[in-house]
This record gives C-alpha cells, sequence and structure tokens, in this order.
C-alpha cells in the first residue's frame, strides 16, 4: 500500500529531483520518517522505520535533507491505510498511516532519546502510557475558513488552507455540525467575511452535553444569515467575533460574557469557561492528567500547594479538594478572575487564585512566603526555563511537571537536575492520537530523596 504524495508548492527543489532509494531507520519528533545518505540525515514525509522507499528531494540543507515519498518498495508492518480523505493534504494529522500503538512507541521513545542524548537523565520509573480513542477524541476545534467559504485546516508547515468535508479526530457531536456549517457558508451571498469558526463541545449549567459556536466574521452578517444559524438543530449555541480579540455578540448583535462547563467528574469539581478559553482538548487524557498529578503529589491536609500556569483552574480545584491551601498562579489576569470565579462556584474556600509574571524574581520570594511544599508545572510550549531556575532554594518535596513540546521539557529537566531534582517518574499520554503530539508528566523529588 503506497502512499503518494501530491508535491507541495511552496517546496521547490534545490537540487536533484530523481527519485532515490532510502531505508528509514527512525521516526522524527514531527512524525517524518528518518534515512541516512551519504553520512547526512533525511526528513522523509510518509516514510515509516523499517521501509525501503523511492524519494525525491524537495529541500536541502547544509546538515541534513528533506524528501517526499514517491512510492513505498517495502512497508513497515504496522503501516496502515489512513481512514481520513484529506490526510495527504491536510496538516491536522501527521501519523494516520501508523497503527495508534506504534505512534504513541516512537513518541515515547523519541522523548526518552532526547532525555538521554542532551541531558544525560533516565526516569527511575517509567510507567505504562495513558491511551486515548485513537479517533473522535477532540473536544474542540478552530476551522479556517478559505476564500471560496470552504471549511479548512492549514496544510502541514504552511498558511496554505485546505478544504475539509470531515474530521475524524473530533469528537461526534462535533463532527456532525461541520455538513450543516459548510450548508450555511454555502447560502451566504456576496463577500461571505467569515474567516474562523470554532466548535466545543462542553456541558451547560444543568450539567446536559451542549455544542458551541464562535463565528470570527469581517463582514457584517445579514439577519437572514444569522437566523439560518440559529436554525442548525446541531448547535446548542451560536456566538459571534466581529474584530479579532473583540468581544463576542449573541445572534440579535447584544454583548455577551457567556460561559459553558466542563464537569470534571472523577475529581468531583465543574470548571465554568468562557468559550474561548484554553481547555484541554481530550477529555479522557484530560482526566488521567489529574488523577496522576494527585497520585504523585501525594497531598494530605497539610500541604501548601502551588499550581503554576493554572489557567482557569484544571489542576488548582481538585487539587483543593486534598490539601491545607492551593494557589493558582497565571500571568494572564482575566484567567484569574476565572479562577476565583470556578473557586466560589466549586465552595473551595482554600483555594486562591493570583496574577504573577512567572518570569520575574518574585516567584522565588513568593514560595517561600507561602510554604510551598509541592508544585504543579503546566506551563505553554515555551517550557518553564525560569521558574526551574529558581527552584534551587526552595523547600518544594515533590513537582509534577506536564509538559506539550518534548524539547522544552527535556531543557527544563535538565535545569531541575542541577538544581537538585531527579526525575522519579515519568509517562506519557496519547493527548493528540494521529498527530506527532504527546502529552508527557513526569514527578521530580530532590535528589537526596529516597528512591
Amino acid at each position: 500500500m503506497a502512499r503518494l504524495f501530491k508535491p507541495q508548492a511552496q517546496k521547490k527543489s534545490s537540487g536533484e529531483s530523481t527519485p532515490r532509494q532510502l531505508h528509514i531507520v527512525d521516526l522524527s519528533h514531527d512524525g517524518r520518517g528518518v534515512a541516512r545518505h551519504e553520512g547526512k540525515t533525511v526528513f522523509v514525509d510518509g516514510g515509516l522505520p523499517g521501509e525501503l522507499v523511492t524519494a525525491a528531494h524537495y529541500r536541502r540543507h547544509k546538515r541534513f535533507s528533506e524528501c517526499q515519498v514517491k512510492d513505498v518498495q517495502q512497508q513497515a508492518t504496522d503501516r496502515i491505510a489512513p481512514v481520513c480523505p484529506h490526510f495527504h493534504d491536510c496538516g491536522g494529522c501527521q501519523l494516520q498511516h501508523l497503527q495508534a500503538d506504534s505512534q504513541l512507541h516512537y513518541k515515547q521513545q523519541s522523548l526518552l532519546s532526547l532525555l538521554q542524548r542532551q541531558q544525560h537523565i533516565e526516569p527511575d520509573v517509567l510507567l505504562q502510557p495513558a491511551r486515548s480513542d485513537a479517533y473522535g477524541y477532540r473536544a474542540r476545534v478552530r476551522l479556517g475558513v478559505n476564500r471560496q467559504g470552504r471549511l479548512a485546516f492549514r496544510r502541514q508547515a504552511s498558511d496554505q488552507l485546505v478544504a475539509i468535508s470531515r474530521c475524524d479526530v473530533l469528537l461526534p457531536q462535533l463532527a456532525a455540525v461541520l455538513k450543516p456549517l459548510q450548508a450555511w457558508l454555502d447560502s451566504l451571498s456576496g463577500r461571505k467575511g467569515v474567516t474562523h469558526i470554532e466548535l466545543l463541545a462542553a456541558a451547560d449549567e444543568a450539567g446536559l452535553d451542549v455544542t458551541v459556536a464562535v463565528i470570527r466574521h469581517v463582514a457584517e452578517l445579514s439577519p437572514a444569515a444569522r437566523l439560518a444559524l440559529s436554525d442548525i438543530a446541531e448547535i446548542s449555541a451560536c456566538w459571534l467575533q466581529g474584530e479579532k480579540g473583540g468581544g463576542l455578540r449573541d445572534l440579535s448583535g447584544a454583548a455577551v460574557d457567556p460561559r459553558v462547563y466542563m464537569p470534571l467528574q472523577e475529581q468531583g469539581v465543574t470548571l465554568a469557561l468562557h468559550p474561548q478559553d484554553f481547555t484541554q482538548v481530550n477529555p479522557r487524557i484530560n482526566q488521567h492528567m489529574i488523577a496522576q498529578a494527585l497520585d504523585w503529589l501525594d497531598l494530605n491536609n497539610e500541604d501548601c500547594v502551588a499550581d503554576l500556569f493554572c489557567g482557569i483552574g484544571n489542576f488548582t480545584l481538585p487539587l483543593a479538594r486534598t490539601a491545607k491551601k492551593v494557589i493558582g498562579i497565571e500571568a494572564v489576569e482575566s484567567m484569574v478572575v476565572r479562577g476565583q470565579e470556578n473557586s466560589a462556584i466549586n465552595e473551595l474556600n482554600n483555594c486562591f487564585f493570583r496574577a504573577l509574571d512567572l518570569e520575574s524574581q518574585a516567584l522565588g520570594h513568593f514560595l517561600r512566603q507561602e510554604s510551598i511544599n509541592k508544585l504543579l508545572l503546566d506551563p505553554p510550549r515555551a517550557g518553564a526555563r525560569f521558574v526551574c531556575e529558581q527552584l534551587a532554594d526552595s523547600v518544594v518535596e515533590r513537582l509534577v511537571y506536564v509538559s506539550c513540546n518534548p524539547a522544552s521539557f527535556v531543557r527544563d529537566a535538565g535545569i531541575l537536575q542541577r538544581a537538585g531534582y531527579r526525575l522519579a517518574e515519568l509517562r506519557a499520554l496519547d493527548m493528540f492520537p494521529q498527530t506527532a503530539h504527546m502529552e508527557t508528566m513526569a514527578l521530580f523529588v530532590p535528589a537526596k530523596s529516597a528512591k
């Protein structure tokens, strides 16, 4: 079963284009096959470890080259047929041609290799990965709309929009909205003006499932277009955003500050959120992450915990059900306000939220002042370098690090090791099946503590 690739306009060949045979020996962090040719590393779009492929160069660099598979002469045993008809063009998924178990294996091995190669670190304990459904897992999505008014995702490593008619990684209730939304876009006359559509699967205040949409538009929508939106039965609520960063309006044009809800049933708390607040895209794996954090932190009613980069309280609220005191720290003021709102909704009077620049010297003083003895970090892709550098003199006895970027995690693990911590346990979580992305959780403890 050969996977044929369509040439991408932005990738110009800068050398010979005659296809050559390559043996794929590994999988890169971004889901491409890795081969060697004449002493140079070659990254091969569509190649899988163990395969012999015919590939053509599309870009050459001083230390490596990039190729695309033209045909597969010897297939890997774990190669499968991609489910989605858009897989060859859409940049949303990179690994649908690889069995789900193998995807997670290679992602975990890539992380372990980075830790060993760059920081000479091995975890004391490597836990079994937390697995997700291979498809139908994603609870939120941001769709582009191309110039022809078609729902679209971006091509891999490109600003070019690729029209799509389905998306198999979405939760079924979100996938069901795509067809009626496309029909609505098709019905718009003249300049359509819709640039993005965000979809979210959540719950209402009563705990019932809802599907909500936020329509971003740069041209005024007619009353008829707004009425048609309200008639889409699959959408429970719909809001409009007329300018980038502007507030939301309902279909009548009135300004609104809406809330939807995310019950964390296993932890007995509920998150109230604005539809555009950051939340984890995979609810099942999110529950695994919270449970793992609670287990590793081993909380009691004497513990004072800081949850850094806390967002609206995804970890903060569950931690507060056991600890003496939990303080969620976030640099974004609106998230602090939302966290305080959630603390009140869940009647957690030991749960507090503060705005603090996590790249300032104030953090170290804060940890000492609040007698923080346990810590959770869930930083953005850039990681938490400055935070980790300030922990050398702290009394933090257990630190849980949640990462969505292996590169920044590995860097920060090295900083923590030099600050006197060791990597006690490590776990991969399959937050993003079919993609090259992976969520990682790690427990760090003082190096002098018993193993």
